[in-house]
């Protein structure tokens, strides 16, 4: 019998990201390949300083800690399956379903936009200035960070807000079971609004000092997540830093065959044409007819990796999106491609437009007037106090 390789796990308590209860499901159903020892240590930092010193194998951290804290010597030799990455609403009703006017408390400005671009009439506040509208600025600013979203979820209960927008980590952590809506990519019914998410949420890192063999943890971790894991970062990493709080960024690896029948079902005629011979696209008007229509031996098997970027002006009203599918091996060149696509797509929105000289028959007008740019991206002035 083989004997089993004990590994030293280092976590802290809940940090509301949801990384502390994955690794101990991950712990719990990998038993039989490993002696494991989870140690929980006060804090994320003091987590990072044992390990650098030698203590235990490896920290479960979030995407965001590898990103905040000093990591020097140490490397990421493994990713688990990525959590669900998107937002929810807190609310006893969908967000189409809102009462006109509700008030809804969100602290990421990338969220309160993408709000404003399905409901523009809600009245969309930080959790401070909430505080600051109910009279309760030094009570909210007396409470502990964990706390604060309990406190919010009990002004919803005593009905002073209708809703808030947070995290599905900060969510789980509630001590109230409270009803919450996805603010998803909305696959299922395209008609309605995506929220494509802030990025690098969802993932939770194994972290080893520099050495480790990435290998002894392999029956735990997901390459794909690993793969889009890598990717969103490169992305976040290369765009401007002024757009980090109001980008989403989402990569996944799919299924081809899921991708292709999506786009049928929405009618996506570009990307038919892209994945199959488009003799044979133009002849499917629905998945009924995909299965007769093309061969079961001709559909690749290979996954896609789907990368979508978006932002949006402060009032929701015009957003800037790039969306690209591809295979794995072409994931580089389909990350650079996007990230041109979209600097290239700023550009041209944010390029105010100067009056034309010349003069075009048949044309009104206004056509040749000056205009200003499609899309502003400053803080709307509602949130542009949020935090002093």
């Amino acid at each position: 019998m083989t004997e089993k390789v004990r590994l030293e796990v280092l976590t802290t308590a809940s940090q509301r990201d949801g990384v502390r209860l994955q690794i101990e499901r991950c712990i719990e159903q990998n038993r039989n390949h490993f002696d494991f020892k989870l140690s929980q240590i006060p804090h994320i930092e003091a987590a990072i300083t044992a390990l650098k010193q030698g203590t235990g194998d490896l920290v479960a951290m979030s995407a965001l800690n590898w990103r905040e804290h000093d990591v020097e010597g140490l490397s990421i030799v493994g990713i688990l399956p990525r959590r669900e990455p998107t937002w929810v609403l807190v609310s006893d009703d969908k967000p189409e379903y809102l009462i006109s006017k509700a008030r809804v408390v969100c602290d990421h400005e990338l969220l309160r936009r993408q709000m404003r671009r399905l409901r523009n009439d809600l009245e969309l506040v930080t959790s401070k200035q909430f505080a600051s509208l109910i009279g309760k600025d030094e009570q909210f600013a007396n409470l502990d960070e964990e706390d604060r979203i309990h406190w919010i979820e009990e002004c919803r209960q005593d009905g002073l807000l209708e809703g808030y927008i947070v995290a599905r980590g900060e969510h789980a952590a509630l001590k109230f079971k409270a009803r919450r809506h996805t603010l998803g990519l909305q696959r299922e019914n395209p008609e309605r609004t995506h929220f494509v998410p802030p990025p690098l949420y969802g993932f939770t890192l194994l972290v080893a000092r520099t050495g480790f063999p990435s290998a002894t943890v392999a029956p735990m971790v997901d390459t794909g997540a690993i793969l889009s894991h890598r990717i969103e970062a490169a992305l976040l990493d290369s765009l401007s830093k002024h757009l980090h709080g109001i980008i989403g960024i989402f990569v996944e690896q799919r299924k081809f065959k899921t991708v292709l029948k999506e786009a049928q079902r929405r009618g996506d005629d570009f990307t038919n044409e892209v994945f199959l011979d488009s003799q044979r696209a133009k002849s499917q008007s629905g998945p009924s007819k995909w299965k007769q229509s093309v061969p079961r031996k001709e559909v690749p098997t290979t996954p896609r990796i789907e990368i979508k970027v978006e932002t949006l002006n402060a009032e929701g009203t015009v957003s800037a999106s790039v969306e690209r599918i591809c295979t794995v091996e072409e994931s580089h060149m389909g990350m650079v491609n996007v990230l041109k696509e979209f600097e290239i797509l700023l550009e041209t929105m944010q390029m105010e437009h100067e009056e034309m000289v010349r003069k075009f028959p048949g044309l009104p007008d206004e056509y040749n007037l000056p205009r200003p740019a499609l899309l502003n991206l400053e803080t709307h002035q509602a949130s542009s106090s949020e935090e002093e």
